[in-house]
């Protein structure tokens, strides 16, 4: 899908099809896993090469973020925004004149930046890439948010006064890996984006004006401040989930330590039950009338003797 976004159309973007006249003044062209035709129209809107998807996804720093003359190459290799479980890369390209974007998933960042031109009309390619930019991030924030949200609910659910059995704590951390998988998705996303802001500044082209490098300037201390949000996020996944193995922990051993107790408890019947089972020359027990209840009698007692012994000395309590 090829989306156009021009000048003077404030709020009322474009969607390409073919046979389409060429655009006046466009601004922002946004590629969604293009066709050939599409790209093809794209490169003979703005004059400028659409990368491939291998050139975003490249290792080499430099490959991903460079200038060529006019045009900054920018990428993001892994982007979360996608509202999906999985990340998906983004190109950027953006000239004096034009923003080329490419991407590969649906994006609620770039679906919000486009509805930005309702309420602010832009000026500039470069303003264009700074509310883009700026929607990418306020999205990464409200999902670093929502982390949070739900890592309070866990957080209440395993530090709760009602003891909870190992398939519930097994639940808990099950549900801090998905929580772990969904911040670390968000951690990559936004380093990218971070070396494009450092790029982009660093550079600062003759045809950015200086409203859009301050901009950048506020994008930059926010993303900062989100690595050290991230980071406290982290160190509470982490905590979260020695917390779960810990009472895990703690219930094997309770579970260990009643079968020692069992174990334990049992040995004087035994010994009891070996004695009366021998063949003695001369056995009273056996001429009693009540020999075999009162054998019995003691075996229970020996049994609830120690069992007894262990409640009073505490040993048999789960806490």
């Amino acid at each position: 899908m090829l989306t156009i976004h021009e000048h003077g159309h404030q709020g009322q973007p474009v969607q390409w099809t073919k046979g389409m006249g060429r655009p006046a003044a466009p601004i922002w062209i946004d590629l969604l896993d293009p066709s050939e035709d599409e790209r093809r129209c794209a490169a003979e809107i703005t004059g400028l090469r659409v990368p491939e998807r291998g050139d975003i996804v490249s290792l080499a720093l430099s490959s991903r973020i460079r200038t060529d003359d006019d045009a900054m190459y920018l990428s993001i290799p892994y982007f979360a925004d996608t509202g999906t479980n999985h990340a998906a890369p983004v190109g950027i390209v953006v000239t004096h004149q034009v923003l080329m974007t490419l991407r590969f998933e649906p994006s609620p960042a770039f679906d919000l930046a486009s509805q930005s031109c309702e309420s602010h009309r832009w000026e500039s390619s470069a303003d264009a890439l700074a509310t883009l930019i700026e929607a990418i991030v306020n999205l990464a924030a409200k999902r670093m948010e929502d982390v949070s949200a739900d890592l309070k609910k866990l957080s209440d659910r395993i530090f709760t006064p009602v003891r909870l059995g190992t398939p519930a704590l097994r639940n808990c951390m099950l549900e801090v890996g998905r929580l772990e998988g969904e911040q670390a998705r968000n951690r990559s996303s936004m380093l990218g984006v971070q070396r494009i802001v450092s790029f982009v500044r660093a550079k600062k082209p003759e045809w950015m004006s200086d409203d859009v490098e301050l901009r950048l300037r506020v994008v930059d201390h926010d993303l900062r401040t989100l690595d050290e949000f991230d980071d406290q996020l982290t160190n509470k996944l982490q905590f979260l989930l020695d917390a779960s193995l810990g009472f895990i922990s703690t219930d094997q051993n309770h579970v260990m330590k009643v079968l020692t107790v069992t174990s334990v408890a049992t040995i004087p019947p035994v010994i009891l039950a070996g004695v009366w089972g021998m063949n003695f020359k001369r056995m009273p027990e056996l001429d009693w009338t009540y020999g075999y209840p009162m054998a019995i009698a003691a075996i229970a007692f020996s049994i609830l003797l120690p069992v007894l012994f262990f409640k009073w000395r505490g040993w048999l309590e789960g806490d």
